[in-house]
């Protein structure tokens, strides 16, 4: 994951777990990667889990082979799919009670955010709330195993964790919150509702895409971003349509996006984030439901990534963005996902609010085109019914020739 732009006094950081685990059952081999994770070989270790897979017993496994190696799991399941500070700096309470030698995070991507600032809070002082923004923890966090249970948020891999406070999501950046196992088990994901591989698919989309559009993208970041995107549009609609080999390869897909990840989200995340907060609604649908836009506001962006995009989403069809936007929208559509405001169900008359709240709360250096609100409430008209025209219309330039 990239860490800076990248110039000849501040060269590029690509960050990745030291160790990544693929395979079916892997989630069973637990105990033997905190060992090959650098941890003690016997203690506690505080587990943030999905609450799904507690009451249906898909852990038991698990923390069977943890406990006949010597480690005493303490499981932890209150995580809302919209994380608080309350319940992390909870969690993060039990995990210093209890001395933990580890931590691990197995769900979705709340579940994963959560077990992030759990650890950095077990060995360094204060609350979650204390480390929001970039930080750097004086104090090494144990060591930290994450096991996604979805095909879409990438948060195994990523340096953020994301988590509400007093109704406003706030973002901590850390080199630390990379782990040093990620855990990709098919298995676990096999039988995921069609909506939420919609959705959480449409957020590895998202990821992919507005990496490459991102200024601090690198080769490292398309490379990743690219393949992602491939993997999407060539196997999304199969798994939402039930194919198990199909949802297996969206866990990579995401797991990639999740490496392109760090280049910096742009304007989408922004727009999903505030629409969120006048219609709550699944991350990934607010994600999926913006990228066509986000593409038409940054029209401009340096004409290689442009074609590089473009070729991504159409899968070599077209270096046209434009066309790649509808390519977009026609699979947030065939996935049953909102690919308007209305039919997202977003209030009328709150666009100017979310423009508001989009520019000033989630700013966003990273993004190739300047954000001003009122190019923005613009673009959120064309998002009102999905209109291409107008959305490409908000930031064409004026000496454009036809």
């Amino acid at each position: 994951m990239m860490t800076s732009g990248g110039t000849p006094d501040a060269p590029a950081i690509f960050l990745s777990p030291a160790c990544t685990w693929i395979g079916p059952g892997a989630l069973t081999s637990l105990a033997n990667g905190l060992i090959s994770a650098g941890t003690a070989v016997a203690g506690p270790v505080l587990v943030a889990a999905d609450i799904a897979l507690v009451k249906n017993n898909l852990l038991d496994g698990a923390l069977d082979a943890l406990q006949g190696a010597g480690y005493e799991p303490t499981v932890l399941s209150d995580f809302g799919p919209e994380l608080t500070a309350v319940q992390v700096d909870a969690a993060a309470t039990t995990a210093r009670e209890i001395g933990a030698v580890a931590v691990v995070g197995i769900g979705g991507g709340s579940v994963l955010d959560a077990a992030k600032m759990i650890a950095l809070l077990v060995t360094n002082q204060g609350n979650s709330s204390d480390w929001f923004g970039v930080v750097e923890p004086s104090v090494t966090r144990p060591p930290l195993v994450l096991v996604p249970t979805t095909i879409g948020t990438g948060a195994e891999v990523t340096r953020i964790s994301m988590i509400t406070e007093d109704g406003e999501k706030r973002i901590t950046s850390s080199q630390s919150f990379v782990p040093q196992l990620v855990v990709l088990d098919q298995e676990l994901v096999a039988s995921l509702p069609p909506h939420v591989k919609a959705s959480t698919g449409l957020d590895a989309l998202a990821h992919a895409a507005e990496s490459i559009l991102s200024k601090n993208s690198t080769a490292m970041t398309e490379h990743n971003a690219v393949e992602a995107i491939r993997i999407t549009m060539t196997d999304l609609l199969n798994a939402y349509d039930g194919d198990p080999d199909a949802t297996g390869r969206m866990l990579f897909a995401a797991y990639l996006a999740g490496l392109a990840l760090n280049s910096g989200v742009v304007l989408g995340h922004s727009l999903g984030y505030a629409i969120n907060h006048e219609k709550p609604m699944s991350h990934g649908t607010t994600t999926g439901l913006a990228l066509a836009y986000t593409i038409a506001y940054n029209q401009h962006v340096d004409e290689r990534k442009a074609k590089l995009l473009a070729r991504a989403l159409t899968l070599g069809g077209s270096e046209d963005l434009r066309v790649a936007a509808e390519h977009v929208l026609a699979l947030v559509r065939r996935v049953g996902q909102p690919a308007t405001l209305d039919e997202a169900g977003v209030p009328a008359g709150v666009d100017g609010e979310v423009a508001r709240r989009t520019v000033e709360l989630y700013p966003r250096p990273s993004n190739p085109e300047s954000m001003d609100t009122e190019r923005v409430h613009a673009l959120l008209s064309a998002m009102r019914d999905g209109d291409l025209d107008k959305a490409f219309a908000v930031t064409a330039r004026k000496d454009a020739r036809p």
